[in-house]
């Protein structure tokens, strides 16, 4: 199993960017917009929903939400079909934190390659989609 870490510092109140991170079901609204990208949620709302993606250059997924705390701002979410970027198995939790000025992202994913997948490179991805993410929770977060 692979770990990767990345805390990220926004300039952004931590209020803000948990709001727009909050809504899993409206990740395509803040991930930037591309026709191509789709998005359909089953399950419900909350806790157990699944948002099934389609991301030109990452595949086709499905991410079941299982924490949204709301006191503690967590987002824990599983990887449930698909395999994306390498993944087989997958992982995420999102602590969004105040700080001085604005606000501190920690991702944390634990992931496990698909065969053939190369650990490190998957690794890599990851940490570069960490990156991107929290560059579009802040931009989505002061509009």
């Amino acid at each position: 199993m692979g770990t990767v870490n990345v805390e990220q510092d926004l300039p952004v109140p931590a209020d803000k960017v948990w709001k727009v991170l909050a809504d899993f079901a409206g990740f395509l609204e803040w991930t930037g917009t591309d026709p191509a990208r789709t998005i359909e949620i089953t399950g419900g709302p909350g806790v157990g929903m699944t948002r099934h993606l389609t991301l030109p250059g990452i595949g086709t997924m499905a991410e079941r939400l299982d924490t949204l705390d709301h006191g503690t701002r967590t987002q824990v979410y599983t990887l449930v079909a698909g395999k994306p970027i390498g993944m087989g198995q997958y992982r995420a939790t999102v602590v969004v934190s105040d700080r001085p000025g604005g606000c501190r992202l920690n991702w944390t994913g634990v992931f496990e390659a698909a065969p053939g997948a190369d650990e490190a490179e998957v690794a890599k991805l990851l940490e570069g989609s960490y990156t991107g993410m929290s560059q579009a929770l802040a931009a989505a977060a002061v509009l």
